[in-house]
């Protein structure tokens, strides 16, 4: 994927690289800020999701339900 530009209509780019490229190659570090925001607030939102979820995940030997 490294070697690729992209691949047609840069649908191989994820997220993290078009932080990249915007903020070291274009220069747009607002629209980059912008972007590891949105990217932040999916991580924390999936990392909420998991912990509220995990109760039913873990069971423990001998543990009395």
């Amino acid at each position: 994927m490294a070697t690729t530009a992209g691949g047609p209509l840069n649908a191989s780019n994820f997220l993290m690289v078009m932080i990249y490229k915007k903020a070291f190659r274009t220069l747009e570090m607002g629209y980059a800020s912008s972007l590891a925001w949105v990217l932040f607030i999916i991580v924390l939102l999936l990392t909420a999701f998991i912990f509220r979820t995990s109760r039913s995940w873990v069971h423990y030997e001998g543990e009395v339900r």
